[in-house]
C-alpha cells in the first residue's frame, strides 16, 4: 500500500487532518472513513484488528481518513454552541473536496451521525453510505440503555485517574471495564486495553474528551432524509445495553436502505469478526467479496478446557462459578503473558493462546494448570506447533483444529502435546500415549503426556 504524507483541509478557519493510503491504482474507488468515537487515524495501524480495517479498505482503491476538529491532530473546537455532528459534517466535506474525492463512498463507524449529516446537507457529495451501528433519534424505549450509556461515558475521560482510598489508580480497571462491555471478546487482550488507553490519550485530553461526549446527547440527523443509496451493517453481543433493534432502526428509516444483521460479536467495531464487515462492504461497494490474505505464521498453539465444569458450575451457583472463570481467565492471560504469548479468545470454559515457542507453551500450561489446582480446579491442555492463518486477531487452520482435537482426549490436570512439540523443546520429560487418531483429521498422531 501507498502512504500519502499528513495534510490539512480548510473547514471554514479550522483545519482538519486527513491521509490517504492507496493499495490499488487501477482503481476508480474512493473510501472516506469516520472513525468512532474519538479514535485519531494515526493510532489505527497499531492495533491488529484495526489495521487489518485499513488495508481492506485500502485495497478496495483509496481510502482516506481524517481527524475531525477536536480530535488529534486537527484544529480544537472554538464554537461549542453549535451541534458537533454539524461541525463534523463540515469537516468530511472539506476532506471530500480536498483530497479530490469524485463522489466517494464514506464507511462511518462513528455513532452520532456525522456520514448521514453531510450527505444531507451535500446533496450529491457522496456516492455511498456504509454504517457500522449507526444509532437514531431516540424514542421511549431507549430511555433506560441511553441513561446507562450515558454513566459509562461519563467514566472514560482519556487519561483521567481517580484514586481509591489507599491511594492506588482506579483508572486502568474502569477503562478495562467499559471495553469489557463493547468489545468482550478481546477482554484478555492486555495489548488490546493498552492501545485503547494510548489511543484515547492521543484523540483528546481529558476536559476536551469530557466536553465531545455531548455530541451522543445531541439531535440525530433525520434519516428519512439520506438519499444517498446505504448500507447498514449492525452487530451486537447477547446482553449487551443497546438492543439490536436500535441500531437496526436507521435501514428502516433511511429511503431504500438495505440491512446486514452481522454475526452475533462485540459492539465495538474493532472486535473480532472484521471481515465479515469487510466482506460486507467490497460487496455492497464493487459486487464482489474481497478481504485481505490471512497472514501466516509459525506458533505454538495451546487450548485449555475446565474439566467437569458443568457439574462445579451447576453446584456453585452462578455467581461463584462466574468468579472462577474470571480467576481462569486471568491466571490464564497473565502466565501466557509472562512468555510472550498472547490469549486469542475465551472458549466459555478454557482458551486459545498462541505462544512464540514450543518452550513458551509447555511453561505456561504447567503454570495455568498449577494456579487452578489452588482452586481446586481441574484443567486439561492440549498443545501443537504448526502454521496457522491470522486475521486481525483471530487464528484459524489445520494446527488450530489439531490443537483442539489434542487438547480434547486430555484427562483432567493433563497436559497433551504432539510429536512435534517434542521435537522443539528440552525442558519437559514425555510419555508416549501412541498412536491416536483425531476427530475430523486425517491419519494417526503419535502424542504424549507432559510430566
Amino acid at each position: 500500500m501507498r502512504w500519502g504524507e499528513i495534510e490539512y483541509a480548510k473547514a471554514g478557519d479550522h483545519h482538519v487532518a486527513f491521509r490517504e493510503v492507496v493499495g490499488d491504482e487501477r482503481s476508480g474507488l474512493d473510501i472516506v472513513m469516520v472513525n468512532g468515537f474519538f479514535f485519531p487515524m494515526e493510532s489505527l495501524t497499531q492495533d491488529p484488528i484495526a489495521a487489518r480495517l485499513v488495508q481492506g479498505l485500502a485495497e478496495l482503491g483509496r481510502l482516506v481518513m481524517f481527524d475531525r476538529r477536536g480530535i488529534a491532530l486537527s484544529d480544537p473546537i472554538t464554537a461549542w454552541e453549535i451541534p458537533l455532528v454539524e461541525q463534523w459534517s463540515e469537516d468530511l466535506a472539506a476532506v471530500i473536496r480536498t483530497a479530490s474525492c469524485d463522489r466517494p463512498s464514506v464507511f462511518s463507524w462513528e455513532g452520532a451521525g456525522v456520514a448521514r449529516m453531510c450527505a444531507i446537507r451535500h446533496p450529491g457529495l457522496i456516492d455511498r453510505l456504509v454504517l457500522f451501528n449507526p444509532t437514531s433519534e431516540p424514542i421511549e424505549s431507549d430511555v433506560g440503555w441511553i441513561e446507562k450509556a450515558a454513566e459509562e461515558l461519563s467514566g472514560i475521560q482519556a487519561g483521567t485517574v481517580d484514586l481509591a482510598a489507599d491511594g492506588h489508580s482506579q483508572a486502568p480497571r474502569q477503562r478495562a471495564a467499559m471495553w469489557h462491555t463493547w468489545a468482550p471478546s478481546r477482554r484478555s487482550d492486555r495489548d488490546f486495553v493498552a492501545w485503547i488507553d494510548a489511543a484515547g490519550r492521543a484523540g483528546a485530553s481529558p476536559a476536551q474528551a469530557g466536553r465531545l461526549t455531548k455530541v451522543f446527547s445531541e439531535s440525530r440527523p433525520d434519516n428519512t432524509l439520506v438519499a444517498a443509496p446505504t448500507l447498514v451493517l449492525t452487530r451486537t453481543h447477547p446482553g449487551f445495553m443497546v438492543p439490536a433493534e436500535h441500531y437496526q432502526r436507521a435501514a428502516v428509516e433511511i429511503p431504500g436502505a438495505e440491512l446486514v444483521v452481522l454475526p452475533a460479536g462485540d459492539d465495538a467495531l474493532v472486535g473480532h469478526g472484521i471481515d465479515d464487515v469487510l466482506a460486507e462492504i467490497s460487496r455492497f461497494l464493487t459486487g464482489r467479496v474481497r478481504v485481505p490474505a490471512p497472514v501466516r505464521q509459525i506458533v505454538a498453539i495451546l487450548f485449555t478446557d475446565l474439566v467437569g465444569s458443568t457439574r462445579r458450575a451447576a453446584a456453585a451457583g452462578d455467581a461463584a462459578w462466574k468468579q472462577l472463570l474470571d480467576r481462569h481467565d486471568a491466571a490464564s492471560s497473565s502466565e501466557v503473558g509472562r512468555r510472550g504469548g498472547e490469549v486469542i479468545k475465551t472458549t466459555g470454559d478454557g482458551i486459545l493462546a498462541l505462544l512464540p515457542s514450543a518452550t513458551a507453551a509447555i511453561q505456561a500450561a504447567r503454570a495455568i494448570r498449577d494456579l487452578l489446582h489452588e482452586d481446586d480446579l481441574q484443567v486439561r491442555v492440549g498443545i501443537h506447533v504448526g502454521e496457522i492463518d491470522r486475521r486481525g486477531t483471530d487464528a484459524s487452520g489445520l494446527a488450530v483444529n489439531a490443537a483442539a482435537r489434542i487438547m480434547s482426549i486430555a484427562d483432567g490436570g493433563t497436559i497433551v502435546v504432539s510429536n512435534v512439540v517434542t521435537q522443539m523443546t528440552d525442558i519437559a520429560t514425555f510419555t508416549s500415549i501412541g498412536p491416536t487418531s483425531l476427530k475430523d483429521i486425517d491419519g494417526t498422531w503419535e502424542l504424549f503426556t507432559v510430566a
